[in-house]
């Protein structure tokens, strides 16, 4: 018996193998999705060669842009090295400045000699002032961290020493060597005034008050 050849119900093979593919596949995201990619696409975008080119010289062309900025760059960098701290330091001739002085003063100036761990930042004659009273001063500055202010005059009155201390309010006396101090303080700042036989001293400082005292015993020891 032949079995009868019913071409109706033959399904080629291919077609079996698409409609399975078809059915495992995965359905495309919506394009709104943001989970989305190229993948969902319903095309598959290809650059054109002219694109392609173009991409890539755009690409080229930054890369050459940073290498010729840093060639430029480097160099000057080199030849420029970042300024060390000891540039940033004002030394001036203390001794110097104050012999120039002490023949315009009318008395004996007051110029230490400073330690290793010490300098002046700054010295001069004040000789033009609205208070009228002229008077030499200078900045000591030890350990590059605490500054004292000297000013001395030979002509001082109570309204300068007011002008000078910033109105500080007393706070009474201190024994410092052998010399007395009348103490002022004024928010951070403490001053030292003492009244010698030719000159007014006033020292001050908003940073150690303990280097305020070894500069009142330099004072001592040198207009003694």
């Amino acid at each position: 018996m032949q079995l009868e050849n019913n071409n109706g119900n033959n399904v080629p093979a291919n077609e079996a193998t698409d409609h399975n593919a078809e059915s495992t596949s995965v359905p495309r995201r919506d394009l709104n999705d943001p989970e989305a990619t190229f993948e969902d696409l319903p095309f598959k975008p290809q650059l054109t060669e002219k694109a392609a080119k173009r991409a890539n010289q755009t690409y080229k062309g930054m890369i050459l842009s940073v290498g010729f900025t840093l060639a430029i760059l480097i160099p000057l960098i080199l030849l420029n090295p970042a300024p060390k701290q000891q540039a940033f330091k004002s030394d001036v001739n203390l001794q110097q400045t104050a012999e120039q002085t002490e023949s315009v003063a009318g008395f004996k100036i007051f110029a230490p000699d400073l330690a290793d761990n010490q300098y002046s930042n700054f010295a001069r004659w004040q000789a033009n002032n609205a208070q009228g009273v002229p008077y030499w001063e200078f900045g000591i500055v030890a350990n590059d961290k605490n500054f004292v202010y000297v000013r001395q005059a030979g002509k001082a009155n109570p309204t300068w020493i007011a002008l000078t201390t910033d109105a500080a309010v007393p706070t009474g006396t201190k024994t410092i060597g052998s010399w007395e101090w009348e103490e002022r303080v004024k928010d951070e700042t403490t001053y030292l005034i003492t009244e010698r036989k030719d000159s007014t001293l006033i020292l001050s400082t908003d940073t150690s008050t303990e280097e305020l005292e070894n500069v009142a015993k330099l004072a001592e020891s040198t207009l003694n």
